[in-house]
């Protein structure tokens, strides 16, 4: 029965190119060419088993005739109004939908965006069974039930109409304009078809389905990515105002420092650099070239940055200004352009410095923000109580291994790993692009346990917390955390991070290595953990009452207070973690640590300069030439030697 259909429709589409190309035809053509829809239009509702009764059958030809009959080319029913088109009863639109989906009459997309036009079951029964059973189980196994599939099937129907082209063949420039020809529809409609819940120019319902659509046409191969990046435009687009001589320097410096640079770091740069030369150009359209820049300029900019509203930050009030963080990044990118064009002696370059270190704004040295032990308990008791698994999961693990969010989300089938008797987490790069293995609590193994029984894994590297087939956003831990907060009771906001400073905090308190918290946390040197030595309330605490109690003790003592009169001091006792928070501070040597305080000159400190293995750059000269000169004001010739040796061989 179906390969009749199939021939039977090869014979109706050269009927059909025939009729169209004659443009008066006489009226045994015209009937001709409605017997040939008609009887096409039955094999088709015999082979899709719509009715094996002959009264239904009549019933069904009837409808066609009749719509024949109005119309007697279908192209005269696109003339008629959204309300005349359905007043036409049952039968007749059944026939105009056959046409939809055989491609012999374009589709209305204010007819589409009527209250459910019935093309889906016609569709499914034959003529698009086979992509709707491909695009069924696609979406099936990105989590999406039955009753949504089907909605997201109907629209995407009525985009391959639209386009004219089957599934496999659709673009993302087809989706686009298909979505921006649907908004024009709907504002045409009138008030009284309006829909109650729009977005984005669009009813609710049909925004959710498109965006569906995209991810699973996505992950079924045939859209090679999921949206198109307005984030990143091209740099020709975004420099025009500029002039050509300045912005084919900044391109070229560009392109030097993403051979060394990361891509994320490079487009920082680039955005950072936009923000003088966009100014620039606005300001001081006479300056062509970068050796017409003067320190002026440099010092207006400065005042420009201090007074600049944000934009782009729905999040924050009219009146906020850039953080002195942000001002200091826009700078130091400037900094380093000026001087690294004076280094590299490039023709374009200023002919002297125009930006100095001093230039950049001071940040304050702030402690980072945790939670104290009454409230990370709490914190916590709330996140084991809580009914839902991911807010449970995700807090109690953020809190207990001090996970980034990246890399929280970042985490693949493949993370938990067992080595001897325990489980450890394989926490991939994050942030100093560095994986690390965190031991795995029990309580959070049972957790990943659970979740991944919930929502199996096919492949090692898939993502574990995935919804419809695309990673869960940093939205999703936020809004977690802030649940478990406020059933704790606690007033203040918490970010996720400060989870991540509350494990720290706790951890150092409670006489946790400096070394263990670094390799735990991920950090990349010391410096980043003794941060958090800073705020070790209980040590100093423990180590200052022993102190302070030994203080007391000598001076309620009058026998010491006479041995004081005599010329004889009293001596104080280290505490083992006074003791070891001083040598956290030791510098390392090859064979031991070196306890030299800062500020004592060392009589040894030019041996790392005589090995061969010594190497330094342009941007030491300065300390190079000040120990030089130290060195000659101390009448330490060999020493001075070696550092002029330096400083030659460094110049060239």
């Amino acid at each position: 029965m179906v390969s009749q259909l199939l021939v039977e429709k090869t014979d109706l589409s050269l009927v059909v190119e025939d009729h169209q190309s004659n443009a008066s035809e006489p009226a045994e053509d015209v009937a001709l060419y409605h017997d040939c829809l008609v009887k096409s239009y039955l094999s088709y509702l015999k082979a899709a088993g719509y009715s094996n009764i002959p009264q239904g059958v009549r019933r069904f030809e009837c409808g066609a005739r009749r719509f024949l009959a109005r119309f007697p080319d279908p192209k005269l029913w696109l003339s008629l109004s959204t309300n005349e088109q359905n007043r036409c009863d049952c039968t007749e639109r059944g026939f105009v939908h056959y046409l939809f989906l055989r491609r012999l009459l374009p589709l209305p997309l204010t007819y589409v965006l009527s209250p459910r036009p019935h093309l889906f079951e016609m569709a499914e029964r034959l003529m698009e069974r086979d992509a709707y059973q491909l695009y069924q189980q696609s979406a099936r196994r990105l989590g999406y039930r039955a009753p949504g599939v089907e909605a997201q099937f109907r629209s995407l129907l009525c985009l391959m109409i639209w386009t004219q082209k089957p599934m496999e063949n659709l673009t993302l420039d087809d989706m686009d304009a298909f979505a921006s020809e649907l908004r024009v529809a709907y504002a045409k409609l009138a008030d009284t078809r309006r829909w109650k819940l729009v977005r984005h120019g669009l009813p609710a319902r049909w925004d959710a389905q498109l965006k569906s659509i995209r991810k699973v046409l996505y992950h079924m191969g045939i859209f090679p990515q999921l949206n198109r990046s307005t984030r990143k435009i091209s740099f020709e687009k975004q420099w025009e105002r500029v002039p050509p001589e300045m912005s084919a320097t900044v391109r070229r410096y560009l392109q030097q420092l993403a051979l060394s640079l990361r891509p994320t770091t490079a487009y920082q740069e680039k955005t950072r650099l936009f923000h003088f030369f966009s100014w620039l150009a606005g300001n001081s359209p006479e300056i062509t070239r970068l050796d017409q820049v003067q320190r002026c300029h440099i010092e207006a900019f400065k005042e420009h940055l201090c007074h600049v509203p944000l934009q782009h930050r729905s999040n924050r009030l009219s009146g906020d200004m850039l953080a002195p963080w942000t001002r200091r990044g826009i700078l130091s990118a400037l900094f380093n352009f000026f001087n690294r064009l004076i280094e590299w002696q490039w023709s374009e370059a200023p002919k002297r410095a125009l930006m100095f270190y001093q230039d950049l704004p001071i940040l304050d040295n702030a402690l980072p923000r945790f939670l104290d032990e009454v409230n990370a308990t709490k914190f916590l008791e709330a996140a084991r109580n809580h009914p839902d698994l991911f807010t449970r999961l995700c807090c109690i693990t953020l809190i207990m291994t001090g996970m980034r969010q990246g890399e929280f989300l970042d985490l693949t089938a493949d993370c938990i790993v067992q080595i001897g008797e325990n489980y450890w987490l394989h926490v991939p790069l994050g942030k100093m692009h560095r994986d690390r293995f965190v031991p795995l609590n029990p309580e959070v193994k049972q957790l990943f346990d659970e979740w991944i029984g919930r929502h199996p894994l096919k492949k090692p590297y898939d993502f574990i917390f995935t919804e419809y087939g695309h990673r869960f956003g940093r939205g999703k831990i936020a809004l977690a955390v802030a649940r478990i907060g406020k059933a704790a009771g606690i007033k203040e906001r918490i970010p996720p991070h400060r989870l991540r400073h509350t494990l720290a905090t706790l951890a150092i308190n409670r006489g946790m290595p400096l070394e263990s918290i670094a390799a735990l946390l991920g950090h990349r040197s010391l410096s980043m953990t003794l941060v958090y030595a800073r705020i070790s309330n209980r040590t100093v605490q423990q180590e200052y009452s022993q102190v302070s109690q030994h203080l007391e003790e000598i001076c309620n003592r009058s026998d010491l207070v006479k041995s004081k009169a005599g010329g004889q001091q009293p001596t104080l006792v280290e505490g083992a973690q006074m003791r070891r928070l001083r040598q956290d501070h030791w510098r390392m040597l090859g064979n031991g640590y070196c306890t030299r305080p800062d500020g004592v000159p060392c009589e040894y400190e030019t041996i790392c300069e005589s090995c061969p293995c010594f190497s330094t750059t342009v941007e030491f000269l300065p300390i190079l030439q000040k120990q030089k000169k130290d060195a000659e004001e101390k009448g330490q010739a060999q020493r001075a030697d070696i550092f002029t040796r330096l400083i030659q061989s460094t110049a060239k």
